[in-house]
Protein backbone atom coordinates (compact mmCIF):
# COMPACT_ATOMS: atom_id res chain seq x y z
CA UNK A 1 0.00 0.00 0.00
CA UNK A 2 1.70 3.51 -0.83
CA UNK A 3 2.96 6.34 1.66
CA UNK A 4 -0.01 8.72 2.28
CA UNK A 5 1.02 12.08 3.74
CA UNK A 6 -1.17 11.19 7.24
CA UNK A 7 1.67 8.00 7.16
CA UNK A 8 4.55 9.99 6.29
CA UNK A 9 3.31 12.83 8.84
CA UNK A 10 3.08 10.96 11.42
CA UNK A 11 6.43 9.37 11.40
CA UNK A 12 8.51 10.73 14.73
CA UNK A 13 11.92 11.19 15.12
CA UNK A 14 13.96 8.83 17.48
CA UNK A 15 17.28 8.51 19.27
CA UNK A 16 18.77 6.94 16.37
CA UNK A 17 18.06 7.37 12.56
CA UNK A 18 15.80 4.76 11.35
CA UNK A 19 14.09 3.96 7.96
CA UNK A 20 10.41 3.42 7.38
CA UNK A 21 9.73 1.21 3.93
CA UNK A 22 6.46 1.71 1.98
CA UNK A 23 4.27 -1.06 1.99
CA UNK A 24 4.32 -3.03 -0.83
CA UNK A 25 8.16 -3.71 -1.87
CA UNK A 26 8.15 -0.84 -3.92
CA UNK A 27 11.21 0.30 -2.37
CA UNK A 28 10.87 3.91 -1.78
CA UNK A 29 11.31 4.37 2.24
CA UNK A 30 11.16 7.56 4.21
CA UNK A 31 14.75 7.89 6.51
CA UNK A 32 13.93 10.26 9.93
CA UNK A 33 17.09 11.87 11.28
CA UNK A 34 16.76 12.77 15.28
CA UNK A 35 16.27 15.69 14.29
CA UNK A 36 13.06 15.50 12.63
CA UNK A 37 14.62 15.42 9.26
CA UNK A 38 12.49 13.39 6.49
CA UNK A 39 14.32 12.57 3.28
CA UNK A 40 13.07 9.99 0.38
CA UNK A 41 15.60 6.28 -0.18
CA UNK A 42 14.66 4.10 -3.01
CA UNK A 43 16.81 0.70 -2.37
CA UNK A 44 17.47 -0.95 -5.84
CA UNK A 45 19.67 -3.78 -7.31
CA UNK A 46 22.09 -3.73 -9.97
CA UNK A 47 23.69 -6.72 -10.91
CA UNK A 48 23.05 -8.14 -7.99
CA UNK A 49 24.14 -4.98 -5.63
CA UNK A 50 22.49 -3.61 -3.44
CA UNK A 51 22.08 0.07 -3.63
CA UNK A 52 20.29 3.31 -2.21
CA UNK A 53 19.99 7.06 -3.57
CA UNK A 54 17.92 9.73 -2.00
CA UNK A 55 15.07 11.33 -4.12
CA UNK A 56 14.76 14.64 -1.71
CA UNK A 57 13.73 15.89 1.59
CA UNK A 58 9.58 15.80 3.06
CA UNK A 59 7.42 17.57 2.93
CA UNK A 60 9.63 20.05 -0.08
CA UNK A 61 9.23 16.88 -1.86
CA UNK A 62 5.79 15.56 -1.61
CA UNK A 63 4.05 11.77 -1.80
CA UNK A 64 3.28 12.60 -5.64
CA UNK A 65 6.70 13.73 -6.29
CA UNK A 66 7.99 10.74 -4.38
CA UNK A 67 6.26 8.16 -6.62
CA UNK A 68 7.00 10.21 -9.76
CA UNK A 69 10.81 10.14 -9.01
CA UNK A 70 10.47 6.38 -8.82
CA UNK A 71 8.40 5.85 -11.54
CA UNK A 72 11.32 7.13 -13.24
CA UNK A 73 14.41 5.91 -11.35
CA UNK A 74 12.66 2.18 -12.60
CA UNK A 75 12.03 3.38 -15.65
CA UNK A 76 16.08 3.44 -16.44
CA UNK A 77 16.67 0.55 -14.14
CA UNK A 78 14.41 -1.48 -16.73
CA UNK A 79 16.57 0.41 -19.81
CA UNK A 80 19.80 -0.43 -17.99
CA UNK A 81 20.97 2.69 -16.57
CA UNK A 82 21.89 2.87 -12.92
CA UNK A 83 19.67 5.97 -11.71
CA UNK A 84 21.99 6.25 -8.62
CA UNK A 85 25.34 6.41 -10.61
CA UNK A 86 23.11 8.81 -12.80
CA UNK A 87 22.68 11.64 -10.32
CA UNK A 88 26.01 10.84 -9.03
CA UNK A 89 27.85 11.91 -12.09
CA UNK A 90 25.47 14.73 -12.60
CA UNK A 91 26.48 16.19 -9.30
CA UNK A 92 30.10 15.80 -9.94
CA UNK A 93 29.81 17.28 -13.32
CA UNK A 94 28.19 20.23 -11.08
CA UNK A 95 30.78 20.26 -7.89
CA UNK A 96 33.49 20.45 -11.09
CA UNK A 97 32.10 23.21 -13.64
CA UNK A 98 34.19 26.05 -14.22
CA UNK A 99 33.56 29.36 -12.51
CA UNK A 100 33.68 32.44 -13.37
CA UNK A 101 37.04 32.93 -12.48
CA UNK A 102 38.14 29.91 -14.30
CA UNK A 103 36.25 30.55 -17.49
CA UNK A 104 37.78 34.10 -17.41
CA UNK A 105 41.41 32.70 -17.54
CA UNK A 106 40.51 30.53 -20.28
CA UNK A 107 38.50 33.36 -21.80
CA UNK A 108 41.93 35.68 -22.13
CA UNK A 109 44.06 32.57 -22.82
CA UNK A 110 42.13 31.20 -25.41
CA UNK A 111 40.84 34.42 -27.61
CA UNK A 112 42.22 37.65 -25.85
CA UNK A 113 45.86 36.79 -26.10
CA UNK A 114 45.60 35.22 -29.55
CA UNK A 115 43.26 37.81 -31.29
CA UNK A 116 44.09 41.03 -29.17
CA UNK A 117 47.08 42.92 -29.23
CA UNK A 118 48.61 42.69 -26.00
CA UNK A 119 47.67 45.78 -24.69
CA UNK A 120 44.01 44.91 -25.49
CA UNK A 121 44.67 41.39 -23.42
CA UNK A 122 46.19 43.05 -20.36
CA UNK A 123 43.29 45.17 -20.51
CA UNK A 124 40.72 42.64 -20.24
CA UNK A 125 42.78 40.97 -18.10
CA UNK A 126 42.24 44.15 -15.38
CA UNK A 127 39.01 44.88 -16.02
CA UNK A 128 37.80 41.12 -14.69
CA UNK A 129 40.39 41.32 -12.02
CA UNK A 130 38.90 44.59 -10.94
CA UNK A 131 35.25 44.61 -11.82
CA UNK A 132 34.03 41.12 -12.28
CA UNK A 133 35.67 38.38 -10.46
CA UNK A 134 35.68 40.14 -6.88
CA UNK A 135 32.11 39.86 -7.24
CA UNK A 136 31.21 36.97 -9.58
CA UNK A 137 34.32 34.89 -9.55
CA UNK A 138 33.89 32.11 -7.11
CA UNK A 139 30.34 31.87 -8.88
CA UNK A 140 29.62 28.14 -11.72
CA UNK A 141 29.49 30.19 -14.93
CA UNK A 142 26.70 28.16 -15.92
CA UNK A 143 25.00 29.63 -12.45
CA UNK A 144 25.22 33.33 -13.30
CA UNK A 145 22.25 34.63 -13.99
CA UNK A 146 20.77 38.14 -15.94
CA UNK A 147 20.42 39.82 -12.91
CA UNK A 148 23.48 39.07 -11.63
CA UNK A 149 25.00 40.88 -14.67
CA UNK A 150 22.66 43.83 -14.21
CA UNK A 151 23.51 44.07 -10.78
CA UNK A 152 27.12 44.25 -10.98
CA UNK A 153 26.83 46.95 -14.03
CA UNK A 154 24.38 48.81 -11.52
CA UNK A 155 26.67 48.91 -9.18
CA UNK A 156 29.63 50.52 -11.97
CA UNK A 157 26.68 52.61 -12.94
CA UNK A 158 26.23 54.06 -9.25
CA UNK A 159 29.96 55.10 -9.35
CA UNK A 160 29.39 57.59 -12.03
CA UNK A 161 31.80 55.60 -14.28
CA UNK A 162 29.03 55.43 -17.68
CA UNK A 163 32.30 54.40 -19.92
CA UNK A 164 33.68 51.28 -17.76
CA UNK A 165 30.37 50.28 -17.53
CA UNK A 166 29.70 49.92 -21.23
CA UNK A 167 33.14 48.65 -21.22
CA UNK A 168 32.44 46.15 -18.89
CA UNK A 169 29.11 45.11 -20.23
CA UNK A 170 30.92 44.29 -23.94
CA UNK A 171 33.57 42.30 -21.71
CA UNK A 172 30.98 40.37 -19.94
CA UNK A 173 29.03 39.53 -23.62
CA UNK A 174 32.35 38.45 -25.26
CA UNK A 175 33.11 36.37 -22.49
CA UNK A 176 30.09 34.21 -22.24
CA UNK A 177 29.53 34.05 -26.15
CA UNK A 178 32.95 32.78 -25.70
CA UNK A 179 31.69 30.16 -23.18
CA UNK A 180 28.91 29.21 -25.02
CA UNK A 181 31.21 28.46 -28.06
CA UNK A 182 33.20 26.13 -25.77
CA UNK A 183 30.52 24.66 -24.63
CA UNK A 184 31.33 25.52 -20.60
CA UNK A 185 26.98 26.99 -20.57
CA UNK A 186 24.37 26.51 -22.57
CA UNK A 187 23.14 30.14 -22.76
CA UNK A 188 24.80 33.36 -22.36
CA UNK A 189 23.13 35.61 -19.51
CA UNK A 190 24.46 38.93 -21.01
CA UNK A 191 22.92 38.86 -24.54
CA UNK A 192 21.00 42.10 -25.52
CA UNK A 193 22.25 44.16 -22.36
CA UNK A 194 21.63 47.98 -22.83
CA UNK A 195 24.29 50.22 -23.15
CA UNK A 196 23.65 53.10 -21.17
CA UNK A 197 24.29 56.78 -22.89
CA UNK A 198 28.01 58.01 -21.79
CA UNK A 199 26.81 61.26 -22.44
CA UNK A 200 28.83 64.18 -23.82
CA UNK A 201 32.69 63.55 -24.84
CA UNK A 202 35.18 64.75 -22.02
CA UNK A 203 37.04 67.76 -22.73
CA UNK A 204 38.79 68.62 -19.86
CA UNK A 205 42.48 69.81 -19.78
CA UNK A 206 45.41 71.33 -17.92
CA UNK A 207 45.32 75.11 -18.07
CA UNK A 208 48.59 76.86 -17.74
CA UNK A 209 48.74 77.29 -14.01
CA UNK A 210 47.53 73.46 -13.65
CA UNK A 211 50.44 72.33 -15.71
CA UNK A 212 53.19 74.12 -14.00
CA UNK A 213 51.42 72.69 -10.76
CA UNK A 214 51.23 69.23 -11.54
CA UNK A 215 54.91 69.21 -13.19
CA UNK A 216 56.19 70.98 -9.80
CA UNK A 217 53.93 68.61 -7.84
CA UNK A 218 55.16 65.84 -9.16
CA UNK A 219 58.61 66.03 -7.05
CA UNK A 220 56.73 65.88 -3.65
CA UNK A 221 54.19 63.04 -4.10
CA UNK A 222 54.98 59.94 -2.01
CA UNK A 223 55.65 57.57 -4.94
CA UNK A 224 58.25 55.82 -6.73
CA UNK A 225 60.44 58.06 -9.16
CA UNK A 226 59.21 55.94 -12.39
CA UNK A 227 55.87 56.98 -11.63
CA UNK A 228 56.96 60.68 -11.35
CA UNK A 229 58.66 60.56 -14.96
CA UNK A 230 56.30 58.53 -16.34
CA UNK A 231 53.31 61.36 -15.78
CA UNK A 232 55.77 63.90 -17.20
CA UNK A 233 56.72 61.88 -20.04
CA UNK A 234 52.90 61.34 -20.25
CA UNK A 235 52.18 65.31 -20.86
CA UNK A 236 55.49 66.14 -22.70
CA UNK A 237 54.47 63.72 -25.50
CA UNK A 238 50.93 63.45 -26.08
CA UNK A 239 51.02 59.29 -25.77
CA UNK A 240 48.66 57.10 -23.99
CA UNK A 241 49.32 56.21 -20.41
CA UNK A 242 50.06 52.38 -21.36
CA UNK A 243 52.17 53.43 -24.16
CA UNK A 244 54.65 55.32 -21.77
CA UNK A 245 53.95 52.25 -18.81
CA UNK A 246 55.09 49.40 -20.94
CA UNK A 247 58.12 51.96 -22.87
CA UNK A 248 61.13 49.54 -23.43
CA UNK A 249 64.33 51.53 -23.21
CA UNK A 250 65.38 50.08 -26.96
CA UNK A 251 62.43 52.07 -28.08
CA UNK A 252 64.52 55.06 -27.67
CA UNK A 253 66.77 55.80 -30.34
CA UNK A 254 69.14 58.05 -27.96
CA UNK A 255 71.31 58.88 -31.49
CA UNK A 256 68.38 60.44 -33.47
CA UNK A 257 66.53 61.31 -30.29
CA UNK A 258 63.50 59.91 -31.15
CA UNK A 259 60.87 56.92 -29.87
CA UNK A 260 60.06 54.10 -31.73
CA UNK A 261 56.86 53.18 -30.67
CA UNK A 262 56.06 49.59 -32.07
CA UNK A 263 52.83 48.98 -33.43
CA UNK A 264 51.97 45.92 -31.33
CA UNK A 265 52.19 48.59 -28.28
CA UNK A 266 49.77 50.89 -29.76
CA UNK A 267 45.82 51.29 -29.86
CA UNK A 268 45.52 51.28 -33.20
CA UNK A 269 48.24 48.61 -33.87
CA UNK A 270 50.39 51.60 -35.67
CA UNK A 271 53.75 52.08 -35.33
CA UNK A 272 55.01 55.77 -34.42
CA UNK A 273 57.36 58.11 -34.45
CA UNK A 274 57.49 60.54 -31.67
CA UNK A 275 61.19 63.24 -31.65
CA UNK A 276 62.28 63.84 -27.78
CA UNK A 277 63.39 67.26 -28.00
CA UNK A 278 65.72 68.56 -24.91
CA UNK A 279 62.99 68.97 -22.44
CA UNK A 280 61.88 64.55 -23.10
CA UNK A 281 65.71 63.29 -23.27
CA UNK A 282 66.39 64.91 -19.73
CA UNK A 283 62.95 63.04 -18.82
CA UNK A 284 64.77 59.55 -20.15
CA UNK A 285 68.39 60.65 -18.40
CA UNK A 286 66.53 60.88 -15.05
CA UNK A 287 64.83 57.66 -15.89
CA UNK A 288 68.03 55.80 -16.79
CA UNK A 289 69.10 56.29 -13.22
CA UNK A 290 66.41 54.46 -11.60
CA UNK A 291 66.38 51.23 -13.96
CA UNK A 292 68.94 49.82 -11.52
CA UNK A 293 67.39 48.09 -8.63
CA UNK A 294 68.95 48.92 -5.47
CA UNK A 295 70.07 46.30 -2.93
CA UNK A 296 67.36 46.54 -0.11
CA UNK A 297 68.85 47.43 2.97
CA UNK A 298 67.17 44.02 4.77
CA UNK A 299 68.30 41.14 1.91
CA UNK A 300 67.03 38.59 3.76
CA UNK A 301 63.32 39.41 4.25
CA UNK A 302 61.47 37.27 1.83
CA UNK A 303 58.98 39.43 1.03
CA UNK A 304 61.16 41.61 -0.84
CA UNK A 305 62.25 41.04 -4.39
CA UNK A 306 65.53 39.66 -5.62
CA UNK A 307 68.20 42.56 -6.45
CA UNK A 308 68.79 42.80 -10.06
CA UNK A 309 72.20 44.36 -10.66
CA UNK A 310 71.18 44.76 -14.52
CA UNK A 311 69.35 47.99 -15.74
CA UNK A 312 65.62 47.21 -16.44
CA UNK A 313 64.93 46.71 -20.58
CA UNK A 314 62.03 48.86 -19.41
CA UNK A 315 62.56 52.69 -19.16
CA UNK A 316 60.16 53.02 -16.13
CA UNK A 317 60.96 49.64 -14.29
CA UNK A 318 58.77 48.50 -11.09
CA UNK A 319 59.92 47.47 -8.22
CA UNK A 320 58.60 44.11 -9.44
CA UNK A 321 62.24 43.25 -11.14
CA UNK A 322 61.85 42.72 -14.92
CA UNK A 323 58.72 44.30 -15.25
CA UNK A 324 57.16 47.90 -16.18
CA UNK A 325 55.44 49.78 -13.83
CA UNK A 326 51.36 49.48 -14.83
CA UNK A 327 49.31 51.94 -16.47
CA UNK A 328 46.64 51.64 -13.35
CA UNK A 329 49.70 52.97 -10.91
CA UNK A 330 49.53 56.21 -13.18
CA UNK A 331 45.77 56.67 -12.46
CA UNK A 332 46.24 55.58 -8.74
CA UNK A 333 49.30 58.14 -8.09
CA UNK A 334 47.58 60.82 -9.74
CA UNK A 335 43.65 59.87 -8.23
CA UNK A 336 45.77 60.13 -4.91
CA UNK A 337 47.58 63.08 -4.39
CA UNK A 338 45.10 65.67 -6.50
CA UNK A 339 45.43 68.18 -4.00
CA UNK A 340 49.03 68.26 -4.32
CA UNK A 341 49.20 68.38 -7.85
CA UNK A 342 46.76 71.03 -8.37
CA UNK A 343 44.77 69.05 -10.88
CA UNK A 344 41.08 69.10 -9.62
CA UNK A 345 39.48 66.19 -11.29
CA UNK A 346 42.03 65.89 -13.92
CA UNK A 347 42.77 62.33 -15.46
CA UNK A 348 45.63 61.03 -16.82
CA UNK A 349 44.00 60.76 -20.46
CA UNK A 350 43.78 64.36 -19.90
CA UNK A 351 47.64 64.45 -20.08
CA UNK A 352 47.32 63.82 -24.12
CA UNK A 353 44.21 66.10 -24.22
CA UNK A 354 46.32 69.02 -22.74
CA UNK A 355 49.21 68.06 -25.31
CA UNK A 356 46.56 68.29 -28.02
CA UNK A 357 44.68 71.41 -26.77
CA UNK A 358 47.78 73.54 -26.35
CA UNK A 359 49.51 72.50 -29.60
CA UNK A 360 46.39 73.70 -31.56
CA UNK A 361 46.85 76.54 -29.88
CA UNK A 362 50.73 77.45 -30.29
CA UNK A 363 49.96 76.91 -34.27
CA UNK A 364 50.65 72.93 -34.43
CA UNK A 365 49.15 71.87 -37.93
CA UNK A 366 46.52 69.54 -37.49
CA UNK A 367 47.79 66.85 -39.69
CA UNK A 368 51.24 67.46 -37.70
CA UNK A 369 49.44 66.90 -34.66
CA UNK A 370 47.50 64.02 -35.38
CA UNK A 371 50.51 62.15 -36.85
CA UNK A 372 52.09 63.03 -33.03
CA UNK A 373 48.81 61.37 -31.98
CA UNK A 374 49.39 58.36 -34.11
CA UNK A 375 45.60 58.76 -35.30
CA UNK A 376 44.29 57.28 -38.63
CA UNK A 377 45.68 59.55 -41.15
CA UNK A 378 41.92 60.37 -43.48
CA UNK A 379 43.44 62.31 -45.62
CA UNK A 380 46.40 61.75 -48.75
CA UNK A 381 48.00 65.14 -46.57
CA UNK A 382 48.27 63.04 -43.32
CA UNK A 383 49.49 60.47 -45.27
CA UNK A 384 52.63 61.79 -46.51
CA UNK A 385 52.98 63.56 -43.04
CA UNK A 386 52.78 59.98 -41.46
CA UNK A 387 55.70 59.17 -43.49
CA UNK A 388 59.05 58.18 -41.10
CA UNK A 389 61.10 59.57 -43.66
CA UNK A 390 59.13 63.19 -43.21
CA UNK A 391 59.76 63.34 -39.48
CA UNK A 392 61.62 66.68 -39.90
CA UNK A 393 57.75 68.41 -39.21
CA UNK A 394 57.04 66.67 -36.32
CA UNK A 395 60.51 67.17 -34.53
CA UNK A 396 60.08 71.20 -35.38
CA UNK A 397 56.88 70.97 -33.88
CA UNK A 398 57.96 68.77 -30.88
CA UNK A 399 60.81 71.50 -30.23
CA UNK A 400 58.11 74.23 -30.33
CA UNK A 401 55.59 72.54 -27.80
CA UNK A 402 58.54 72.17 -25.56
CA UNK A 403 60.22 75.43 -25.72
CA UNK A 404 56.44 76.16 -24.94
CA UNK A 405 55.97 73.78 -22.33
CA UNK A 406 59.52 74.98 -20.34
CA UNK A 407 57.79 78.09 -20.37
CA UNK A 408 54.42 77.32 -18.55
CA UNK A 409 56.42 75.12 -16.17
CA UNK A 410 58.56 77.92 -15.24
CA UNK A 411 55.42 80.22 -14.96
CA UNK A 412 56.59 82.40 -17.73
CA UNK A 413 52.53 82.55 -18.44
CA UNK A 414 52.97 86.00 -20.60
CA UNK A 415 56.09 84.57 -22.39
CA UNK A 416 53.78 81.47 -23.37
CA UNK A 417 50.96 82.75 -24.39
CA UNK A 418 53.18 85.13 -26.82
CA UNK A 419 54.15 81.62 -28.69
CA UNK A 420 50.46 81.29 -29.00
CA UNK A 421 49.79 84.61 -30.74
CA UNK A 422 52.74 83.71 -33.30
CA UNK A 423 51.89 82.49 -36.47
CA UNK A 424 53.68 79.18 -37.57
CA UNK A 425 53.79 78.63 -41.16
CA UNK A 426 53.78 74.36 -41.33
CA UNK A 427 56.78 72.71 -42.71
CA UNK A 428 56.33 70.72 -45.84
CA UNK A 429 57.20 66.92 -45.78
CA UNK A 430 59.83 66.87 -48.25
CA UNK A 431 58.82 64.33 -51.68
Amino acid sequence: MPFTDRQVSALKPKSQRYEKMEPGRSGLGMRVTPRGQKVWTFRYRVNGEQKRMLFGSYPLMGVASAHKALADAKDKLAAGIDPGAEIAQERAIERNAETVAELADEYIERHCKPNLKPAGATEARQRLDREIIPILGKMRAKAVTRRDLILLLDGIEDRGTLVLRNRVSSLLSGMFRFGMDRGIIDASPATAIRRVNEGPGRERFLSMEEISAFWHGLDHINTIPQVKLALKFCLATGQRRGEVAGTSRDEIDDAEALWRLPGERTKNGKSNIIPLPALIKGLVEQADRHRVKPVPAKPNRKDRPAHDPEPSIFLFPSRSVGEPIQPATLSRALNLHRETLGIGDARVHDLRRTFTTWNSEIGTSPEILSSLLNHTPQSITGRVYDRSENIEPKRAAMERWCDWLALVIAGDFDAAKAMQGAKVVPMRASA
